[in-house]
């Protein structure tokens, strides 16, 4: 049963959410609204606060804490800012897949569910065999890497203080990521030595990362992703590191969020001719399904500054999308997009929409004179499902469209009773007016 079930996901058309096409450009510092077009928008169904009653009932959790008040770089890409031109376009036109997730955690509950029977190593692939197929449409894909690879010297652990086995980058890059962001308040988990031993064991997968650093060289070369010379800088910062201090001597170890150290690397970025710049930003108050005033304020000051995208972490659970326009110093208007939350991609947590995330999937446009743009955004929710079987831990990524679907045609996972495919049903609803509730519904552009 569960082998059908799964080729059924292979097959099945996903059903992609969408908060529509990049508006035209506008001439005020007011948010522009994208046209709406997914079909499941209506008003939000009336979702559970909590998951049903068949779920297990432990929820490892972060305590939630309120950021600061201060907002104190090869599939191929490459960490260099200077003597990068633009490439003319092989095509008339380019379109370029970018999909993202959010948080990447691994919870002690994890460890045990990974850990294999000789009881030294572990395997966190089973977690993502429903949606590796998704991933196969992607030409980039990105997430936000909550944990240290520190090594088992300094202790497996989850919350709260992250430190994972190096299967988990072996994962991540079998299962397609091209490149991870690392600066969360985690980087410093297991302090100097961690952050150092993670970025070595990411470049030993060859898995691409910006956000942490070795040195303050390599900090000042952006990391630049390149896709048939369709060209993106992928910038990363956090709101802190949960009060472990960034040794003074040594501030290049983690990017902490800085409007002028922002403002300069999308300068750097720009100066070295990529076509678009998407910034990642640790930030908001956890557990929070809005974006609060200084998550907005940073987020434009991106756009502001010239950046096309802006992906956001750390409430662990989704945040709503918005298309913004904002005046640049020159007088000109730039558009881009803002994602203040993905929420969890994969972890322990449970309920209150702390175990629901989403693929974000970006169509990246070049015209033939080189102008680039975000030029369309759809998403498919994920669920993190929990449960027990022969007396060992499971946690499984499911796409929400892709198990709704299958149960639709009488199939769905033997583990999956009737009273939670109910509620990923009405979950798949609820979510899409949501994600869509920043944006005023107006005629397609």
């Amino acid at each position: 049963m569960r082998k059908k079930w799964c080729s059924l996901v292979i097959v099945v058309a996903l059903g992609w959410g969408t908060v529509g096409c990049v508006p035209q450009t506008g001439k005020t510092d007011q948010t522009t609204a994208a046209p709406v077009s997914s079909a499941a928008a209506k008003e939000p169904a009336d979702l559970p606060a909590e998951a049903p009653a068949d779920q297990p009932t432990d929820q490892p959790t972060d305590k939630a804490v309120d950021e600061p008040a201060d907002v104190s770089t090869e599939e191929s890409g490459t960490n260099h800012a200077a003597g990068l031109s633009a490439p003319l376009s092989r095509f008339p036109e380019q379109r370029i897949t970018l999909m993202a997730v959010g948080d990447i955690m691994v919870h002690d509950e994890q460890l045990e569910a990974a850990l294999l029977p000789d009881k030294k190593t572990y395997d966190f692939a089973p977690s993502f065999a429903y949606v590796k197929p998704i991933f196969q449409e992607a030409d980039w894909l990105i997430g936000n890497l909550e944990t240290t690879l520190a090594g088992q010297e300094l202790r497996y652990s989850g919350y709260p203080m992250f430190n994972s086995p190096d299967s988990l980058a072996d994962t991540l890059k079998q299962l397609g990521f091209t490149a991870l962001t690392t600066a969360n308040n985690h980087s410093m988990d297991r302090k100097e030595k961690g952050v150092r031993r993670t970025i070595d064991q990411l470049d030993r997968v060859g898995l691409l990362h910006t956000g942490t650093f070795r040195d303050e060289a390599s900090r000042n070369e952006p990391l630049i992703l390149n896709k048939d010379g369709f060209t993106m800088a992928l910038l990363s910062y956090t709101y802190g590191t949960n009060g472990i201090p960034i040794p003074k001597d040594k501030p290049y170890l983690v990017n902490l969020i800085n409007p002028d150290l922002i403002k300069a690397d999308i300068a750097k970025a720009r100066a070295a001719g990529v076509d678009l710049v998407a910034v990642a930003l640790h930030f908001g108050n956890e557990y929070q399904r809005m974006p609060n005033a200084k998550q907005r304020e940073t987020a434009e000051l991106c756009i502001k500054f010239g950046a096309d995208l802006v992906l956001g972490a750390h409430p662990h659970v989704v945040q709503p999308y918005e298309w913004k326009t904002m005046t640049l110093e020159d007088g000109s208007t730039h558009t881009g997009f803002i994602a203040y939350s993905l929420g969890n991609f994969i972890s322990a947590q449970r309920r209150d929409y702390k175990d629901v995330g989403v693929i974000l999937k970006l169509t990246l446009y070049k015209g033939e004179s080189g102008e680039a743009k975000v030029e369309k955004a759809e998403w498919t929710t994920t669920y993190v499902h929990y449960y027990r079987k022969n007396g060992k831990r499971h946690y499984v990524i499911y796409p929400v469209p892709l198990a709704v679907s299958a149960m639709e045609q009488g199939q769905k996972p033997p583990v999956l009773g009737k009273e939670l495919a109910d509620f990923l049903n009405r979950l798949q609803k609820e979510m899409d007016t949501h994600l869509n509730s920043m944006n005023k519904q107006t005629k397609a552009s």
